[in-house]
């Protein structure tokens, strides 16, 4: 059995480069003295769709990245009820739940491009289509976030 080498984790300056190469309209791109790297993009899920200024946040080491809708408020969006598939989150936007950790959906030497990007526009769709059917049709396992209470 031939074993490969695990390909490298790129560094942020090899992920600004993948990021500046996409034609997404109002990207701007944000680093922070190599700590990290904030880049920021409008996109519709579909013709039809609303526009969403959207924020994919990432640090030097292998964590996963973070994206957030910074626009429109999607609690507004949703009449203040309970929104699915996302992750709390303090400060400004909407934090997604874009993949399932334990079945590692996602790998550091994955690009964003094919990853992150494309999944923020589903999950959007599945978003404006919840919305309209109040059924969330995006699959996936989000586990309940338990309360911890004391005695």
């Amino acid at each position: 059995m031939t074993r490969y080498p695990i390909a490298p984790t790129p560094t942020l300056a090899q992920r600004a480069l993948e990021l500046r190469a996409l034609p997404l309209d109002g990207a701007r791109l944000v680093f922070f003295s190599g700590r990290a790297l904030h880049y920021r993009f409008r996109l519709a899920p579909s013709e039809f769709g609303r526009i969403y200024t959207c924020e994919l946040r990432l640090t030097p080491d292998a964590r996963a990245p973070e994206m957030f809708v910074l626009d429109p408020d999607l609690k507004t969006l949703a009449d203040e009820e309970a929104l699915p598939h996302i992750y709390p989150s303090k400060g400004v936007g909407t934090k997604l739940c874009l993949w399932w950790p334990k079945q590692r959906e996602w790998l550091p030497q994955m690009k964003l491009s094919e990853t992150y990007i494309p999944w923020t526009s589903e999950w959007l769709w599945y978003f404006e289509d919840w919305l309209a059917t109040g059924t969330w049709s995006g699959g996936g396992n989000h586990p309940r976030i338990r309360v911890t209470r004391w005695a």
